[in-house]
């Protein structure tokens, strides 16, 4: 009695200590199933608890049992918690179940082909009781047919009260384990992260740019990396990147600015694991504010440049000006072409973003076959329109047409979903104002023809191009008030349309039934609003030289601003 004693007070002794010696969980309960088959004399012993979704209880640790035995049971024959098996039924009534003859017990049917595969015919399940509820069972497996007596049950109820405390402290250590490594993890996470966000930042400071951004983060995450703008053009790339290719098993990670979508990060190869994702979007805020610097810069020089072109034209080309223009690298006297061209897609939204992205564009152009600075246009937005003014001379007679074809080939390119309107102050040359004005004037004119595509010059236009350049528009206003003025006047007092009808007449090839469909009225009123007409102005407007007359007063006064 004494020596069984000791061997008893020893291993309860071992088993209180399992939270000291730190094994951990699955050592813990094989040790739980030896010492209950050392200290009650089982041939088998195994412990159950339950599995991860808690549907059914599991071998986790076992003494004598076989390995291919605890496999069979737990992939193919799992017991089912709220079934008939003892484990199940000790595991939720908290009392011990013992069966001295699994043969003649019903319930235990479903494993009584592995039973005898493993060579018992009885067995006893105790629940583990700890913290006020049941961890699992204790189960021990005689080989022959054995019936327990209160003794046994007494003392292996005893044993597993000591196991479940136990292990319900090893658990509880075990979770305080993983909770400190994962503090840990993170720890480091943040600390690396922490050390990438400041040498990224860092080659942004120091002028690396996108470029410097991109290699960076390739050589922190060793792979290649690109950055595309929204139109999929790489602006930077490094490693194996750099031909701009892709794949589907490549990782893509917007650049934001705001809402707007200003580009990606394209990282070839798989996932990335959580330092390199991190890695990625610190990268991607890095980008995001070299890009928000960029357009920050841009939007000040063009809004300078803007601010320049708008005195010039308001005040004239003065020494105040022309320090200004030279500050900026231009000679106002050498800027003599111009070209202007509508907003593409403006009225579709976010018409900020796309006026910077045409001034781009088109500050981009250069003379074909040079890339020269010192021929590199002024541009600014004014009164709606992209204006771009080259210092081009009589010497360029063909270069003004390439010049505002290649500017409708950078905005299509920028654009490539929308229309893009282009119009040019033709050969003549002339000054900085006379040039914004023809160019304005040729958009205009286009515009009110319906056109919304294509590059426009003064010659595409036929005499409204050639009135368009002359010098004195004073003197054009003036023709036009001595044809039209009689009918201007008479509008602006009685409230009717000559003037609109006259302009649909002409429209319409001096064509009275086509003038009445165009304004919907009886061609009879068409009649009596031209015979007004040609009471008021003392024409015929059957007559060609009249009809010229009156249609060139009709240009200049839509195209001279009065």
């Amino acid at each position: 009695m004494r020596s069984e004693l000791v061997t008893w007070l020893d291993r309860l002794r071992e088993l209180s200590s399992i939270v000291d010696a730190g094994l951990p969980l699955g050592e813990s309960l094989g040790l739980v199933a030896s010492t209950a088959r050392e200290l009650l004399g089982f041939d088998f012993c195994g412990v159950l608890t339950p599995d991860t979704g808690a549907r059914a209880l599991v071998i986790t640790g076992w003494s004598g049992l076989s390995r291919r035995y605890v496999d069979s049971v737990n992939s193919s024959s799992p017991v089912v918690l709220g079934g008939t098996a003892p484990s199940s039924r000790a595991y939720f009534s908290g009392e011990p179940v013992s069966v001295s003859d699994i043969a003649t017990e019903s319930g235990f049917a479903p494993w009584g082909g592995v039973a005898v595969q493993q060579g018992y015919h009885s067995m006893i399940s105790v629940p583990l009781r700890a913290a006020g509820r049941v961890l699992g069972t204790l189960n021990g497996y005689h080989a022959e047919t054995h019936h327990y007596s209160v003794g046994e049950v007494e003392r292996l109820t005893l044993l597993a009260g000591y196991a479940a405390a136990a292990l319900h402290s090893a658990s509880l250590v075990d979770e305080l384990r993983e909770a400190n490594d994962s503090l840990r993890r993170q720890r480091d996470l943040l600390t690396r992260s922490e050390a990438i966000h400041d040498r990224l930042l860092r080659v942004s400071l120091e002028s690396g740019g996108i470029d410097g951004v991109v290699t960076t983060l390739s050589e922190l995450i060793g792979r290649p990396v690109s950055m595309h703008d929204p139109a999929g053009e790489v602006l930077a790339a490094a490693a194996a990147a750099a031909d701009g290719a892709s794949s589907d098993d490549d990782v893509v990670r917007p650049v934001l600015l705001g809402a707007e979508t200003a580009g990606s990060i394209v990282v070839g190869g798989a996932a990335l694991d959580p330092v390199d994702s991190r890695a990625v979007d610190h990268a991607a805020v890095v980008i995001a504010l070299e890009l928000l610097r960029l357009r920050t810069a841009l939007e000040t020089e063009y809004r300078i440049q803007g601010e320049l072109l708008s005195d010039v034209l308001l005040f004239g080309p003065g020494e105040r000006a022309e320090r200004r223009a030279r500050t900026l690298g231009h000679e106002l006297s050498a800027l003599r072409f111009a070209v202007v061209a509508e907003v593409p897609g403006a009225a579709s939204g976010d018409r900020r973003r796309r006026v910077l992205t045409a001034l781009s564009a088109v500050s981009a152009v250069r003379l074909r076959g040079t890339d020269d600075d010192e021929r590199r246009p002024l541009v600014a937005e004014h009164q709606g329109l992209i204006v771009a003014l080259w210092p081009l001379g009589q010497t360029d007679p063909g270069a003004g047409h390439d010049v505002a074809e290649r500017v409708r080939e950078g905005l299509r390119a920028a654009f490539p979903a929308d229309p893009v309107l282009v119009a040019s102050s033709g050969a003549r040359r002339s000054g900085l104002a006379d040039a914004h004005r023809v160019a304005v004037g040729a958009i205009g004119l286009a515009r009110a023809s319906g056109l919304d595509d294509g590059v426009v010059t003064p010659d595409s236009l036929g005499i409204l191009g050639v009135l368009l350049q002359v010098d004195q528009p004073d003197a054009l206003l003036e023709f036009a008030r001595r044809q039209l003025g009689a009918v201007i006047d008479y509008d602006a007092r009685r409230g009717t349309e000559l003037l609109a009808t006259l302009r649909a007449f002409l429209d319409s090839g001096a064509d009275r039934s086509a003038t009445a469909t165009r304004l919907r009225v009886h061609p009879n009123t068409v009649q009596q609003r031209l015979r007004r007409i040609e009471a008021l102005t003392g024409t015929e407007l059957r007559t060609p030289a009249d009809l010229l007359s009156i249609s060139s007063a009709l240009a200049v006064w839509q195209l001279v601003p009065h």
